[in-house]
């Protein structure tokens, strides 16, 4: 009888155990072996921001048209002249200017332009050559021929020695020139004269301009200028000039204004008419 109940006890401690017997005891609940989802990925970075718009570019390079140096390319500039010594009179003049090939002159082979100047009052005109090129970013001038193109080289010529460079300048900027213009003529290419020129010239900045050929943004330049003359005294001169820095005139002259002892002169363009190639 004590066998019979031992064992029912043991059967009643298993069945406990493992979780039998209508509710007694604590249920076994399985481990959950199923892995974690993964994390949620990071957030994205946020947008790196806008780059700075770039600064304008208001150096004088764009005072130049490189298209003046181009074969074929014509300019006819209509302009007023007027003299503080001459109050009230008003010279008109027709300047053409024709860019030609490149073309032997001292020793290089710079383009060169035959610019015709026709006076309207007294009906002459005169025509010379100009050589010049853009090197390394800067504007060279070496001198200029009288008369047109096939014209008998004995008429003369000058030379700037050295080149009169004009470099890309920042407002505000000044540069120092010294050269000397030599005049040579006659058959044997005599030298007949020199002229030192020194001074300096500031790129004042832009500046809108109003002129006869509407108003326009302008590239403003201010220069000294000391010239030995001929007779050996010394002449200096005060220039303003506004170049044009956009639109169909770029890198033409649109006014000069000259200032000699008390004496003002102005040369302001009144039509232009650009073709350039």
């Amino acid at each position: 009888m004590k066998t019979k109940f031992l064992l029912a006890s043991v059967a009643l401690a298993t069945l406990a155990a493992c979780g039998g017997g209508g509710g007694g005891g604590i249920p076994f609940v399985p481990p959950d072996l199923t892995p974690p989802p993964p994390p949620p990925p990071p957030p994205p970075p946020p947008p790196s921001p806008a780059p700075p718009a770039p600064a304008p570019d208001n150096t004088s390079a764009v005072c130049f048209n490189e298209a003046d140096l181009r074969e074929g390319t014509t300019l006819v500039a209509e302009q007023d002249i007027s003299s503080s010594a001459v109050p009230g009179e008003v010279l008109k003049m027709r300047l053409t200017t024709i860019t030609g090939a490149r073309e032997a002159f001292a020793g290089l082979n710079p383009v060169h332009q035959v610019r015709t100047q026709y006076f309207y009052s007294t009906n002459t005109e005169g025509t010379d050559r100009h050589y010049l090129d853009f090197v390394d970013g800067k504007v060279i001038r070496y001198g200029t021929r009288n008369g047109g193109d096939g014209t008998d080289p004995a008429l003369g010529y000058t030379l700037n020695q050295p080149a009169i460079e004009r470099p890309t300048m920042a407002p505000g900027q000044t540069i120092d020139e010294s050269y000397v213009i030599v005049s040579i003529s006659g058959p044997d290419g005599e030298i007949r004269h020199e002229q030192p020129v020194s001074g300096t010239v500031t790129y004042v900045g832009r500046e809108a301009l109003e002129s006869p050929v509407g108003t326009t943004p302008a590239c403003k330049f201010s220069s000294v200028s000391r010239i030995r003359q001929i007779d050996g005294s010394d002449l200096t001169q005060l220039q303003d000039s506004w170049i044009a820095a956009e639109g169909p005139y770029r890198g033409q002259m649109l006014k000069l204004v000259t200032k000699e002892g008390e004496t003002v002169g102005t040369i302001v363009a009144t039509q232009i008419t650009y073709t350039p190639k």
